[in-house]
């Protein structure tokens, strides 16, 4: 499915500031908004931070982007995918998706509250293939 597919499907207009955001995260996988910024100023140098926040925005909350949030780092944005977990690595910060069905995470933890819960998001600390061959 093309990027232009997947916003129609979301009902938002393929216009060339959110294809330039996609393409971004397609190619990052995880990005901040300072590193979109950075890309689409690239393609469209009087594109503004503004619009482009406007434009992941609207996005996420049309469900074609996801926020990743890590603790103690700024906020990531990834496409959305099928269920997963992410692995940060504690040297390079490099992120990985790992496809983890969490529903059985989450029908085990639901046993211990009475809160319904809705969803989860897992991060794992890890340190990266990449790291440790350079130990």
């Amino acid at each position: 499915m093309t990027h232009v597919d997947i916003l129609k499907l979301h009902n938002l207009k393929a216009t060339p500031q959110r294809l330039c955001i996609l393409d971004t995260l397609k190619s990052c996988g995880h990005a901040t908004l300072e590193e979109i910024e950075k890309y689409s100023k690239a393609k469209f140098p009087t594109l503004s931070l503004s619009t482009i926040y406007r434009n992941i925005n609207e996005m996420v909350k049309k469900e074609v982007l996801s926020e990743v949030k890590i603790a103690n780092k700024k906020d990531y944005f990834e496409i959305t995918k099928d269920k997963h977990v992410h692995f940060v690595c504690k040297k390079c910060g490099h992120i990985e998706d790992f496809l983890l069905d969490t529903d059985n995470i989450i029908k085990t933890v639901q046993k211990f509250t009475e809160d319904k819960i809705i969803d989860t998001n897992l991060i794992f600390d890890v340190i990266c293939k990449e790291c440790l061959s350079r130990k």
